[in-house]
């Protein structure tokens, strides 16, 4: 019972830490909104975090969203039409977020050992760029892992016999 716990914590940690950032960006945006016009002292690196907090809660939130069915889908055309036709398309809906997001992940590989490569730094905060848009990759994976979890979960799991997708 305790192991489910764990696992279900584990399981929903991008999600936790997104809304932990998410509410960091509110707070620094309140903050500096404060600061520039109250002040009259802008905060020099606040624009610069904000994006950084952006990119993360964006690829790691995203996770989640493929976890909870949250991504925008059409369902309406889906469910006017026969249940068996409405299950096919599904399924190969399925298949072509699965394609999309494999060439995406590809692509983010590529993107972030560019970044690696350059050695670049943030102009400010003189962070490496590797390490600011690590959440690129990983985000990625993550998506790719939970989509295929929540797959699992809406065609294996629930008609209670393994399947093919």
């Amino acid at each position: 019972m305790k192991s489910n716990k764990t696992l279900k914590i584990l399981g929903n940690l991008d999600v936790g830490v997104s809304c932990v950032m998410m509410v960091a960006l509110v707070i620094l945006t309140f903050v500096g909104v404060l600061m520039r016009y109250i002040m009259r002292s802008p905060i020099t690196w606040q624009e610069e975090v904000q994006m950084l907090l952006f990119l993360w809660i964006v690829f790691l939130g995203g996770a989640g969203a493929f976890r909870a069915g949250s991504h925008i889908a059409i369902e309406i055309l889906v469910d006017a039409l026969p249940k068996k036709i409405g299950g096919v398309i599904e399924r190969f809906d399925v298949l072509l977020q699965l394609l999309i997001l494999v060439y995406l992940f590809w692509q983010e590989i590529q993107y972030y050992n560019q970044l690696i490569v350059a050695g670049r730094v943030t102009n400010l905060l003189r962070l490496p760029y590797g390490a600011a848009y690590a959440v690129v990759p990983i985000g990625g994976a993550l998506m790719l892992i939970s989509m295929l979890y929540a797959a699992y979960g809406r065609f294996i799991k629930k008609s209670g016999k393994e399947e093919v997708l």
